[in-house]
């Protein structure tokens, strides 16, 4: 099928293995702008499929006038239907009717899949309405209703929902009902390996569950009184492709020395896929770690801990090994370096020309997929950069199916407002009935960007992926989107 007929699929329109680098590229402006990060709980009103609940982790930009705009993962939470996921871009507006009191509405857009529910597309819309009462300068509760659709599973359901808002680094001078000032900078970013012995867990299909090795990424954000936020998530590498976890929680750190700290942390999350048996979806995580300093910017993360599914199968005992950069080691100490961290995060609609050996054998769509992209660059200097990129289908007959990579780039500035890039990637795919080969990819790209402005650029870029263990799929790509240049410090 050719371009044309793609581009007309995207319009139309409008692997699960790893989105940690997504996930956390949302959280990395936190520490200098006006965030909010929510969650809530949807309870699906008669449900037809074994989702019965989905769980929300929304991170928006407050960008004035009660409204903020960011990007979402809905995952399900309670039935059946561990390993759902959902991922895209959500907007918020509140009216204020009080100094406490609000009018909350919401818009969801994104796709997914999964827990063997959502065939097709796995386009999903969430329209919502509520209340938010202001708890605090800086929490929010909220009650409301949603109406949500997901296309390929049958769900159309209006649910009733519940979640707290928190508001970070508000501009001075807002009221409580928007936010306030509150300093939550930013730790560290962490790149991840795990191993999960999962002992005698057994999987969805009654046999023995094999050992699982995990990639992600974490963020880290300071809470002062050596208090941390962790937020992470992890996909399987081997043993459940397809398999995904997100997690938050608190860290709790002790300094031994300068070089050295260990710490203790426990943290609520979801994940399932792969046919692990999650149950519902909700995971408990606990253990303990330490951090060595390899130099004044960068450490090793050693830990150890156990991951549970209170109403599944899973009960793995989890080592984890880490790189990490350090930003700022605490709340009283500053930056680690006096020199601005520089970033870019885009946010775009990728479309896959699917080759002949696109699908699994005996599949029968022959779709062309459209990706909502997302992706975060971190700068080691002025041209080289690590890039983490994470994709979900929200179309083309792909319905689960997900992307997540890392790799390295080149940035070209080529006039005042052109630039190029380059880049290589490698990480996992999984999901849709896309053969993946076992799961890891390879992709290489180029991508030219205007600057319509300081903080905004176009993108455009065309690449190719393939899998590395063999034939399957092997698709040529077209990204369009949006990139947004920042600097932490």
């Amino acid at each position: 099928m050719g371009w044309s007929r793609v581009f007309m699929s995207g319009f139309s329109m409008l692997h699960r293995s790893v989105f940690p680098i997504a996930l956390v590229a949302s959280l990395l402006p936190v520490g200098a702008n006006a965030f909010e990060i929510g969650v809530s709980y949807d309870s699906l009103n008669d449900p037809r499929t074994p989702i019965e609940g989905l769980a929300r982790v929304y991170f928006g930009r407050d960008i004035g006038h009660g409204i903020s705009f960011g990007q979402s993962i809905y995952a399900g939470a309670k039935g059946d239907g561990g390993g759902a996921f959902f991922w895209g871009v959500e907007g918020v507006k509140r009216f204020a009717l009080s100094d406490r009191l609000s009018l909350n509405t919401s818009l969801f857009l994104g796709g997914g899949g999964g827990a063997a529910v959502v065939v097709g597309d796995g386009f999903m819309t969430r329209a919502g309405v509520g209340l938010g009462y202001a708890l605090s300068d800086r929490v929010d509760a909220e009650l409301g209703a949603s109406y949500i659709n997901i296309a390929g599973a049958d769900i159309e359901n209006t649910a009733l929902n519940a979640g707290l808002t928190w508001h970070i680094g508000a501009r001075e001078g807002q009221r409580a009902l928007t936010g306030s000032p509150l300093s939550m900078p930013l730790r560290s970013v962490t790149i991840r390996g795990s191993y999960a012995d999962m002992g005698g867990s057994r999987d969805r299909t009654g046999a023995a569950q094999a050992n699982l090795k995990l990639a992600g990424a974490e963020a880290s954000f300071l809470l002062g009184g050596r208090n941390e936020l962790i937020l992470s998530a992890d996909g399987a590498a081997s043993g459940g492709e397809g398999y995904m976890q997100i997690f938050g929680g608190m860290r709790h750190r002790i300094a031994l020395g300068q070089r050295a700290s260990v710490y203790g942390q426990a943290a609520l999350g979801f994940g399932g896929g792969g046919l692990v048996d999650t149950g519902g979806g909700v995971l408990l995580d606990a253990g303990l770690g330490v951090s060595v300093a390899l130099l004044p910017w960068a450490d090793l993360d050693l830990s150890v801990g156990k991951t549970i599914a209170p109403d599944g199968d899973m009960n793995a005992t989890v080592a984890r090994v880490g790189l990490t950069r350090v930003f700022r080691r605490s709340i009283e100490a500053g930056p680690v370096s006096a020199a601005p961290q520089r970033w870019a995060y885009t946010l775009g609609i990728s479309m896959q020309d699917a080759n002949a050996a696109f699908r699994k054998p005996g599949a029968t769509a022959t779709g062309n997929p459209v990706m909502q992209e997302s992706s975060v660059d971190l700068f080691l200097n002025d041209n080289i950069y690590v890039t983490g990129n994470a994709q979900t289908a929200l179309g083309g007959d792909v319905a689960g199916y997900a992307i997540g990579m890392l790799g390295l780039g080149w940035h070209q500035p080529i006039s005042d407002r052109w630039s190029v890039s380059l880049e290589g990637r490698i990480g996992a795919a999984g999901g849709g009935g896309v053969d993946v080969s076992g799961g890891v990819i390879g992709s290489v790209a180029i991508e030219a960007d205007y600057a319509l402005n300081d903080t905004m650029s176009l993108s455009v870029g065309l690449g190719k992926i393939k899998a590395l263990k063999g034939g399957g799929m092997a698709p040529t790509t077209l990204t369009a989107g949006l990139k947004f240049p920042f600097t932490t410090h």
